[in-house]
């Protein structure tokens, strides 16, 4: 791809940071998305003195705010139509339950709703620009999800683990069956783990106290090497050629499409699922 342009939600922080920086370093135009107004715009001026390059620009949403989703989404259109590779990193990780400002369950609307909806908004933008891309980055932790439409705000007994769990199977679930629609386009959907990274997830809450988090540690990874498996599939000429593949990381700097044994009924009934809560902000016919 000449010149592509990207988009990196969750940039102000962890793999999404060193991401950004990445790319910027290559020269890239990035489009850095962030929730709080200094600290993206700290952010910005940081990788802009860090690499010299200009081409970088901040966007802002709270993705807890599905209005504020819809907001980003239709500047995106407006300002860069043209994007070319999206890559969905934003997540959220917690202890406690507590509702979204539109009545969703926090992980289930950060981790999934919002990135399900700017990809929907963002797809004939990402298709009018093709060759293009969409690398949503999830987890093997889907390993212990749950796809329960019946349980899904998860109110009595919540487990910040199972949500977040539950999240990234819907995650990869989506980006497989988003893969199906998207044949022939010119624009490919994958996902990714991008391995145990420390992060700032092991410290905004306290699913990892009491010697969890140190435990752990010898075997995380700097935020940096989090970065390189979403890299690839955001750069790689070879990955250009792969649509709903699953990666995880191989060694330190490689990594390998793991097959999967997911459910397309269960998927196609997520995705309209999905298509229905978000009905609001959605154009009547998006789907995909």
């Amino acid at each position: 791809m000449n010149s592509p342009t990207y988009l990196v939600t969750g940039a102000t922080d962890g793999i999404g940071k060193a991401t950004a920086l990445a790319l910027a370093e290559q020269g890239a135009r990035v489009i850095l998305h962030g929730r709080e107004p200094r600290k993206l715009e700290s952010t910005l001026e940081q990788l802009r003195a860090t690499t010299g390059n200009q081409s970088l620009h901040a966007v802002l949403a709270d993705f807890a705010a599905l209005d504020q989703v819809a907001a980003l989404g239709e500047r995106v259109r407006t300002d860069f139509p043209g994007l070319n590779v999206l890559i969905n990193n934003a997540g959220l990780l917690t202890d406690h339950w507590q509702l979204s400002a539109d009545g969703f369950e926090m992980t289930f609307a950060v981790n999934y709703l919002a990135p399900f909806l700017l990809t929907q908004m963002l797809l004939d933008t990402l298709r009018a620009s093709a060759p293009a891309r969409i690398v949503n980055v999830a987890s093997t932790a889907l390993g212990g999800g749950r796809v329960d439409f019946g349980n899904r705000q998860l109110e009595q007994p919540f487990d910040g683990w199972q949500a977040y769990a539950n999240t990234k199977l819907m995650n990869v679930l989506s980006s497989h069956h988003l893969a199906g629609r998207l044949a022939g386009s010119g624009v490919v959907s994958n996902a990714l783990c991008p391995g145990l990274i420390d992060t700032n997830f092991f410290h905004t809450n306290t699913l990892f106290a009491g010697g969890g988090y140190e435990r752990l540690k010898p075997g995380m990874r700097p935020p940096g090497e989090g970065a390189l498996v979403p890299l690839y599939l955001a750069m790689d000429p070879l990955a250009g050629e792969v649509n709903g593949a699953f990666y995880v990381r191989q060694g330190r700097d490689g990594r390998r499409a793991v097959e999967l044994d997911w459910d397309p009924v269960v998927a196609a009934d997520l995705w309209a699922r999905s298509l229905a809560n978000l009905g609001r902000w959605l154009a009547p016919g998006a789907g995909g």
